[in-house]
Order: structure tokens, then C-alpha cells, then sequence
């Protein structure tokens, strides 16, 4: 079929060309020559193959062609009529296919040749200016319908794009939900859990010798117990929370995350900067994660401590360090729990041992998901013990460009409003509508042509914001045409030439009307244009003839007339005007209905893909409430009722379960839900599938064995059971 497209049309202009001459000229049976005829043939087998490669060589199509034109020179005029055609749709296909600078050049050059052409072919110079500024006027218009048309598919590229990143986002949904919330629950419960069959174990060895372990070991067990209970429910509150908080103002996410830490014993104080109080998107949703898992890592390292969070932009605020510029700033500190302050007034091996304990707390896996946060937005992220005092510091720097705009580029959206959505095409156009009527000026009246250019721009220019303001296009193209009138009325402008300027400037009224009914909204708001478009120039030709000819208009029926006249300009000029309203009406709907089919696949794979994630967090929640919870409580009965086996034997089991989850968490559900081998989301290329060779998960996915279970047999964990749906 794309072969077909290529060479139709070539063939579809030689074909009437050859029949036109020399076809006619044999018919009729004038004398043709053999060397005429051959090189007719040749000229139509090198357009031919030019345009027929115009898609995949548009320049190279557009040199073969005007080769052929300049071998046309040998033949008689009308040998290559439509091979001028043939020409214009090359120059088109460069305009769409190649960039601006490209497109201008060569149709400058072609423009050059023509010119030379014009001279030696014509023999007035008056000929050679008019025909040159003709073919200066049609290239201006091809250039520019053809980067209208390159604008519109790039654009239509880009939307192709975006639906497959979507799409490709949503195959990958749940698999990176997976992935993040292996980062999330990383050691909620591992390491009290560990503790607890640590402690118990020790307990019941020592018990001979030590029995005051028991009720250590019990009492301990049971407040391990209640921790690991209250991380897990905040844990699946927040799994189980509606994707669309997500989309929340980053100011009232941190706030009632704080306000949450509070109620579990916490002191967290936030203070967001105003100009980062909305802020929504990718480093929102960094900063959020950051913030949560520094306020967990505080309330259980420093249970009760202060926490400062402050969230900024480098250098806008007391104390803001030194950053990229307008990055965004968070810190979290908080003042560390009562037995780090007292080692920092006491000695300092103490102190070196509470810092050096808080180092090496947990698997590492916070501060690992903390650092790839910030790194996945280019950002940077440490954290270690307090300057100045006791306490943990986290400080991360997310750069401002994907986060604010500065205050340049706010100066540049306001001149984008007058130009910056105006290209190569929009200025042609304009260009060819302005120049056009001045050519027949040239041609009626030379003397008049610096006069005539007055009315003439100013009916082209506004054409340039046709796109931003249809209806103010319009109405300023109508206003201009008043001046070919006044200029006649006032004796600047001679009859001839006024009326020149009005009739072949009437296009301007018409690309005017296209504009309003291809970009000012449906066709129920935008049909008065044509009527507006009719009625426009309907007055402004009465004006021309009452201007002209007034005094002839008294003797033969004054006013009467006028309105007759009125009366038919307005049909006649009505019928057209509806065919170019149609005509843009008809664009317009094509467009939108594309790009709302875009934006409806676009938001339709964007919303699947959240779901997935979201039911992937329900998912696990639910197993988390089913398996890890249960073992959480029963480890707190059985302290409580001082079985002290039975802690150990639900501490283990809580503990293997927990590690089949993470297990679950690293696999990756093949087709028909069936688990495949293990990947990790950062470690897939962007069009692996699961049926591909599998890979060796990376470090930071995997989940360590906590050391102190080493020293503690442990029966093999059990396959994970069957998700139990929430008691109540």
C-alpha cells in the first residue's frame, strides 16, 4: 500500500502531461521532432522517479525534479505545465520531512533558479518580476503548509510515545510496586522479631543458671511484640491508602504524615517552604517517601525525640545550605533518644558506641531506598549522625528542574504568549497572503507598489497569531481591509489598484475564517465566522464602489442600489466563505477527536497502571494482616501468658513469614499468574518480558538474613499460605 501512495501520484501528473504534449501536438498534427520527444520522454521518467521517492528523499526528489525543468528549457512551454506541480509537491514533502533551516534553503534556491529562468525565458522585466514573485508566494505557502503538516505529526509522534511509555509503565506496574515495597517494609519487623527469638532463646539456655532472663525476655518479647504490631498497621494503612492521595499537595501529605508519627509518640515539627506547599508530581512523591522513612527510622531508634522536617528551596530560608540553584531542600534531623544526649555530656566511648550502634541498626535497606530516590531524580541524599549536637541528620537535594521553573523561564512563557508558539509556517503563510496582492499591483500600477504595501501587510500580519486568537484574527483582517477604501476615498490609491488590493486580499479573510473554525473551538460556536467572513467584505466592497463611484451611484438609484448590491455581494461572497468554514470545521473535529482519542488511552493506561499498583498494595497488605500480624500477636499472648517457647516458636514463624513475603515480593507473576523467575524492576531492559532468561536479582533487592538468626536453628520456613482476608 505505501508503494502504491509513493507512485501514484507521479504517474497521475506525467501521465496528462504526456497526453498534453506531445500527445496534442501529434494528434493534431503538428511536426514534432525525434529529439523532443526523447528528451520529453526523459523528463518525465526523472519526475517520475523523483517524486517517487519524495517520502524517503524529499531533496533529492525536489533536485530531480527541477532538473527536469531546466532540461524543459529545450521544449516548448507547455512540455512541463504539470511538471511544475510535480515540483511544489516535492518542495512540500522537504517541508514535511526535513527540518525548517532545510526546507527554507532549498526553496530559496529553487526560487533563485526559477528567477533565472525567468529571465532568460521572458523578455519584460516587468514579466520577470511578476512571475518571480508568484512562484516566491506559492513556495511560501508550500513551506509553510508543510511544516503545519510536520508540527501536526510530530506532534502525533509524541503522543504515540507517550501511550507506549504508559502502556509499558502499566505491564511494569505491579512488578515496581513490588519493588518499592520491598524498600518500604525492608526490617519492620525482622529486626524486633529477630531480637525477640534472640532474646528467648537465651533465656530459656540460661535459665538454670540466670532464671531473672525469664521475665527480662517476657517483658521484652511483649514490647517487641506491640512495635512490631504498630509498624505493621502503619504499614498496611499505607498500603491500603487510594492512589489518589498521591496526588495530594505536598504540604498536606507531609502534615498528616507528621501528624500520624505524632500520635505515636513522636514530636515532629514541618516546615514547608509556601512555595513548595502545592508542589505534586515525582519529587513530591520523593520527598513524601523520604520524610516517611526518616520519621520511622526516628520513631525507633529515638522513640520521643524532636524531629525537624524542612522543606525549602536552596538558599530561601535561615540555615539553607548551598545547593544547586532553587533545588529543593529537605531536612529531617531529629535530637536522638535520651541515651544519646547522655552520651554526649559523659564519655566519649559511650558516645562513640550509641553513634556506632544507630549506624549499624537495621539491614541498611532504609537509607539504601532513601539514596535511590533522590538518585532516581538525579538528586543527592546523606545521612549520618548530627553536627552539633546529638541525633540523626537526613538531607536530600532534588534538582529544581523537575520541580519549579525559575524566574526566566516565567519571562519567557510571557513572550511565548505573543510568539512562542509561532514557526517557520505560521510566517509563510503570512508572508504569501501579504505578497500576493502586491503582485498584481506590479503589474497594474509599479508607481503604487510602496503605497499599495501598506494595506497589504497589514491585512496579511495578523494572520501570524491565527492559531492563539482566530476570532481577534479575524476581526483585525476585517478592520484592515478598510484601507484600500479610505486610501481610494483620499486619492492615495488609484480605482484599479484599490480594487486589486481588495479582491485578491479577500484570501486573507478566508485563511482568517479557516483559522476560527479549525482553532476556536466545535462548529456550534464557530459557524457566525462565515457569515461575519461574508459580511466583512460585502461592506468593504460597497465602500470600494461608493468611493469610486458615488456621483453615478446618486443617478442611478442612490441607496437603492447600494443595498441590492449588498444584497448579492453578500450571497456570492457568502457561498465561498462556508466552503472554507466547512473546510476548517472538518480539520478541527478530525484533530480533536485524535487527540482526545490520545488522551483518553493515555489517561486510560495511566489509570490502569495505578490501579495495578494500588491493588498490588492491597494485596499485600491483605498477607501482611493475614500471616505477619497474627504471629506479631501471638507473640504478645504468649509473653503476656509466660510462655516463653511459645514467643520463640511464634517469633520464628512471624519471622519466616515475613521472608516468604519478601520472597514474593522480588518474583515476578508470569502469565496465568504463575511465578517466574526473579527480577528486580531497575534490572529489566524496557522491553524484557518474563519469558526471557532470568537474571540474578540485584543487591540492593535481595533480603539478608538477619545475622543473630545464624546462632539460632530455625525449622525451613513453610510456603507462604493463602492471602486471609482483614478480621472484620
Amino acid at each position: 500500500m505505501e508503494r502504491i501512495r509513493n507512485w501514484l501520484l507521479p504517474v497521475l501528473l506525467v501521465i496528462p502531461q504526456l497526453a498534453y504534449w506531445p500527445g496534442r501536438a501529434l494528434r493534431e498534427g503538428e511536426p514534432v521532432g525525434a529529439a523532443p520527444l526523447v528528451t520529453a520522454a526523459v523528463i518525465a521518467v526523472v519526475v517520475t522517479a523523483g517524486l517517487g521517492v519524495r517520502r524517503s528523499r524529499p531533496v533529492a526528489a525536489a533536485l530531480a525534479v527541477e532538473a527536469g525543468m531546466l532540461a524543459g528549457l529545450l521544449l516548448p512551454e507547455d512540455a512541463t505545465l504539470l511538471h511544475s506541480l510535480g515540483l511544489l509537491v516535492a518542495l512540500y514533502s522537504v517541508a514535511v520531512r526535513r527540518p525548517g533551516r532545510t526546507a527554507a534553503a532549498l526553496g530559496g534556491s529553487l526560487a533563485v533558479v526559477d528567477t533565472v529562468r525567468s529571465v532568460l525565458v521572458l523578455d519584460s522585466g516587468l514579466e520577470t518580476v511578476g512571475e518571480t514573485v508568484v512562484n516566491g508566494v506559492l513556495y511560501l505557502t508550500v513551506v509553510g503548509l508543510g511544516r503545519s503538516r510536520r508540527r501536526w505529526l510530530a506532534g502525533r509522534r509524541a503522543a504515540a510515545r507517550d501511550l507506549a511509555r504508559a502502556e509499558a509503565e502499566r505491564g511494569r506496574a505491579a512488578t515496581t510496586e513490588r519493588g518499592r515495597l520491598a524498600r518500604e517494609l525492608h526490617d519492620v519487623s525482622a529486626h524486633h522479631l529477630t531480637s525477640v527469638v534472640v532474646t528467648a532463646d537465651t533465656a530459656l539456655r540460661l535459665a538454670g543458671r540466670r532464671p531473672e532472663l525469664t521475665g527480662q525476655a517476657l517483658r521484652f518479647a511483649a514490647d517487641s511484640g506491640r512495635e512490631t504490631q504498630a509498624a505493621l498497621h502503619r504499614l498496611v494503612a499505607m498500603m491500603r491508602t487510594s492512589a489518589a492521595d498521591e496526588g495530594s499537595a505536598l504540604e498536606e501529605r507531609v502534615d498528616g504524615l507528621a501528624a500520624g508519627f505524632a500520635r505515636l509518640g513522636l514530636r515532629p515539627a514541618v516546615d514547608v517552604a509556601p512555595e513548595l506547599a502545592a508542589l505534586t508530581g515525582p519529587v513530591a512523591e520523593a520527598v513524601f517517601g523520604i520524610v516517611r522513612e526518616a520519621l520511622t527510622n526516628a520513631l525507633r531508634y529515638a522513640p520521643g525525640a524532636v524531629v525537624r522536617v524542612r522543606i525549602r528551596v536552596t538558599g530561601s530560608g535561615p540555615g539553607a545550605d548551598a545547593g544547586p540553584d532553587g533545588a529543593v531542600e529537605l531536612t529531617v534531623e531529629d535530637d536522638g533518644a535520651a541515651g544519646d544526649a547522655g552520651a554526649a555530656e559523659g564519655d566519649g566511648t559511650r558516645a562513640g558506641g550509641v553513634l556506632a550502634g544507630r549506624q549499624r541498626l537495621g539491614s541498611g535497606r532504609g537509607t539504601a531506598g532513601m539514596r535511590e530516590r533522590a538518585t532516581a531524580l538525579d538528586g543527592t541524599l546523606t545521612a549520618g549522625p548530627r553536627t552539633g549536637g546529638p541525633g540523626w541528620s537526613v538531607r536530600a537535594l532534588l534538582p529544581r528542574a523537575t520541580a519549579l521553573p525559575t524566574a526566566s523561564p516565567g519571562l519567557r512563557t510571557l513572550r511565548h504568549r505573543a510568539l512562542g508558539s509561532l514557526d517557520l509556517s505560521d510566517a509563510a503563510i503570512t508572508l504569501a497572503v501579504a505578497v500576493f496582492p502586491l503582485f498584481v499591483v506590479i503589474v497594474e500600477s509599479p508607481a503604487e507598489t510602496a503605497l499599495a504595501c501598506v494595506p497589504a501587510v497589514a491585512r496579511g500580519l495578523p494572520l501570524l497569531w491565527r492559531r492563539r486568537a482566530p476570532w481577534a484574527v479575524l476581526t483585525a483582517v476585517l478592520a484592515a481591509a478598510w484601507l484600500a477604501p479610505l486610501a481610494l476615498a483620499f486619492g492615495l490609491l488609484s480605482p484599479t489598484v484599490a480594487l486589486s488590493l481588495a479582491a485578491v486580499g479577500g484570501v486573507a479573510e478566508c485563511v482568517a475564517v479557516y483559522a476560527v473554525a479549525a482553532f476556536a473551538g466545535p462548529a456550534r460556536v464557530t459557524w457566525p465566522a462565515m457569515a461575519v467572513g461574508a459580511i466583512g467584505l460585502t461592506l468593504t466592497s460597497l465602500a470600494l464602489a461608493a468611493a469610486d463611484g458615488i456621483a453615478e451611484l446618486k443617478d442611478d438609484g442612490g441607496f437603492g442600489l447600494l443595498l441590492f448590491l449588498g444584497v448579492v455581494f453578500g450571497l456570492v461572497f457568502l457561498l465561498p466563505m462556508a466552503g472554507v468554514w466547512g473546510l476548517g470545521a472538518a480539520v478541527g473535529t478530525r484533530r480533536e477527536r485524535v487527540r482526545a482519542w490520545e488522551d483518553h488511552a493515555l489517561t486510560t493506561a495511566v489509570a490502569a497502571a495505578v490501579a495495578e499498583a494500588y491493588e498490588e498494595r492491597r494485596r499485600i497488605a491483605v498477607e501482611l494482616r493475614g500471616e505477619v500480624l497474627r504471629h506479631a500477636g501471638e507473640v504478645v499472648a504468649r509473653a503476656e501468658a509466660g510462655d516463653l517457647e511459645g514467643v520463640a516458636a511464634q517469633a520464628r514463624a512471624g519471622l519466616a513469614a515475613m521472608r516468604n513475603l519478601l520472597a514474593a515480593l522480588r518474583e515476578v507473576t508470569g502469565p496465568g499468574n504463575v511465578r517466574g523467575p526473579r527480577h528486580g524492576p531497575e534490572e529489566r531492559p524496557p522491553h524484557t518480558t518474563s519469558h526471557e532468561s532470568p537474571k540474578e536479582a540485584p543487591p540492593s533487592a535481595r533480603t539478608p538474613a538477619p545475622a543473630p538468626m545464624a546462632a539460632t536453628p530455625s525449622p525451613s520456613p513453610s510456603p507462604a499460605p493463602d492471602p486471609v482476608p482483614p478480621p472484620g
